[in-house]
C-alpha cells in the first residue's frame, strides 16, 4: 500500500475520535518496509506526517526519534532519562520531552518522547513503543498491510490462530521459545517480541549462545565484521508454530538493551510470517499463519551489505563485506557505491530488494561499482553461505 503524505493528513484531520467498547477496530494506515516492519503515520505535536515502527521491544511507554528530525518539527528537550539500544550494555543518559501523538482517530497526551543523537536505523522517521498502545489488543496484519487497534472489553479471537502467553519485565514482552539443534537437542529460550529487531528469525545473547554451545550445534555458521555469528539450525519454534532450516543471530558481546541479557528476541523476519494479536490485558499473543508461513529462509550469497545514505538516490553504500566471500574475493571495500546491479540503477532499488537478489545461489551477478572518482564493474558468482 503505498499513501502520500497528503491522503494521510487527510485521514488523520478528519478521522472521528476514537468511541470507547466499540466492537469495530480503530484502523490505521500502514505501509511495510523492506525489514518487515509495518509502519504507520503519525503526528508528533503539531508536525507533518511521521512514518512510525511499532516497537513491541522499544523498553516502555516511549517514543523515540533523532535530534535532526526532533529540530525540525520543533521539539525540544526539558529533561534527562536513560536508555540503550539492544547491542548496548549499559544505559547512557539522552534527553526527553512530553508531547502530544496523533495516530489516525487517537490522540495520545503527554507522551514521553527520547531524542537519539543518532539517526533511526532504516526509514522510519520516529519509533513507538508499542507499550503506549497496551490498552488496546494490537493487531499487526503483515499482507493487508494494517494496524488495528481492538477495545479489549469487545475483543473476541475466532480464528485458527494460537495463543501464547507472555508477561511484561523490564517494560518488554518475554514469550518462550524452542530451538532444535543438529543433534537433535531441543533448547528452550526466554524471548523478548520485539518487532524492531530485524534482519533475522531470531536474535540470542551471547550467554546464551556460549551456554549452549549455538555456533558448534548449528548445522553451518558463518560472522559478519559487527560481532554476530549468522547460524542455520534444525527447527525455530514457539508451540507447534515454527520454521524449518531457518537462520537465526547471536551476539557475540556481552549486553543487551543495557540490561541483564535475555536468552534472546523474537525478531520481524518471524512474525512477519503471522496476523499478530498483542493483547496485553490478557498476557497472550495470538499467532496466525499467512501466507509467507511456510516460505523458506533464504540467506545472502554475496558477502556485502548495503545501505541507503542521505542525498545520495543514484546510490546504495556497502558498509559491509565479509571475508571469504564472493564480495571479499571480487576485492569489494566498505565504502564503496552500488550504481546498478544486473543493469537495474540503484533508483529503482531498495536495500531489501538488492540483498534479495544476491541471495541466489549459484547466479552471476554483473554489480557497477563507484570506488573515489572510479567507476567499473565487478561480476560476482553467488554461492550458498549458510
Amino acid at each position: 500500500m503505498r499513501l502520500s503524505r497528503r491522503d494521510v493528513f487527510a485521514a488523520l484531520c478528519a478521522a472521528p475520535a476514537l468511541r470507547s467498547a466499540s466492537p469495530v477496530p480503530l484502523s490505521l494506515p500502514a505501509r511495510r518496509n523492506d525489514f518487515h516492519q509495518l509502519l504507520v503515520p503519525a503526528r508528533i505535536e503539531n508536525s507533518p506526517v511521521l512514518w512510525c515502527e511499532l516497537d513491541s521491544g522499544g523498553g516502555g511507554r516511549l517514543i523515540f526519534i533523532d535530534a535532526a528530525k526532533a529540530a525540525a518539527i520543533g521539539v525540544q528537550a526539558t529533561f534527562y532519562g536513560q536508555s540503550a539500544g539492544p547491542m548496548d550494555g549499559t544505559l547512557a543518559p539522552d534527553l526527553r520531552t512530553r508531547v502530544t501523538l496523533v495516530l489516525s482517530g487517537l490522540k495520545l497526551s503527554a507522551q514521553e518522547l527520547v531524542i537519539k543523537p543518532d539517526a533511526l536505523p532504516g526509514d522510519k522517521e520516529a519509533s513507538i513503543g508499542m507499550l503506549v498502545l497496551s490498552r488496546f489488543v494490537v493487531e499487526l496484519d503483515h499482507e493487508s498491510p494494517a494496524v488495528r487497534l481492538h477495545e479489549p472489553e469487545t475483543f473476541r479471537y475466532s480464528g485458527p490462530g494460537r495463543a501464547f502467553p507472555f508477561s511484561i519485565e523490564d517494560n518488554n514482552p518475554f514469550t518462550s521459545a524452542t530451538l532444535t539443534l543438529r543433534d537433535g537437542r531441543r533448547v528452550a529460550a526466554r524471548m523478548v517480541i520485539d518487532t524492531g529487531a530485524v534482519g533475522s528469525i531470531a536474535y540470542f545473547s551471547r550467554s546464551f549462545a556460549i551456554q549452549n554451545k549455538l555456533a558448534e550445534r548449528a548445522l553451518a555458521s558463518v560472522s559478519d565484521t559487527m560481532g554476530r555469528t549468522a547460524c542455520r539450525i534444525e527447527r525455530f519454534a514457539l508451540g507447534a508454530l515454527g520454521i524449518d532450516r531457518p537462520v537465526v543471530h547471536h551476539f557475540g558481546t556481552p549486553g543487551f538493551g543495557g540490561k541483564n541479557e535475555p536468552d534472546g528476541m523474537l525478531a520481524a523476519d518471524f512474525l512477519r510470517r503471522f496476523r499478530v494479536f498483542l493483547d496485553y490485558g490478557r498476557g497472550r499473543m495470538i499467532l496466525e499463519p499467512n501466507r509467507g508461513y511456510t516460505e523458506p529462509v533464504a540467506f545472502d550469497a554475496s558477502g556485502l551489505r548495503v545501505h541507503r545514505i542521505p542525498n545520495a538516490p543514484d546510490a546504495l553504500r556497502i558498509y559491509e563485506v565479509l571475508p571469504g566471500t564472493p564480495a571479499a574475493e571480487a576485492g569489494l571495500h566498505a565504502s564503496d557505491l552500488l550504481v546498478a546491479l544486473d543493469d537495474t540503477p540503484m533508483q529503482r532499488m531498495s536495500p531489501g530488494m538488492v540483498q534479495e537478489a544476491l541471495a541466489r545461489d549459484g547466479h552471476e551477478s554483473s554489480l557497477v561499482i563507484q570506488r573515489a572518482d572510479e567507476v567499473f564493474t565487478v561480476r560476482l558468482k553467488l554461492r550458498r553461505l549458510l
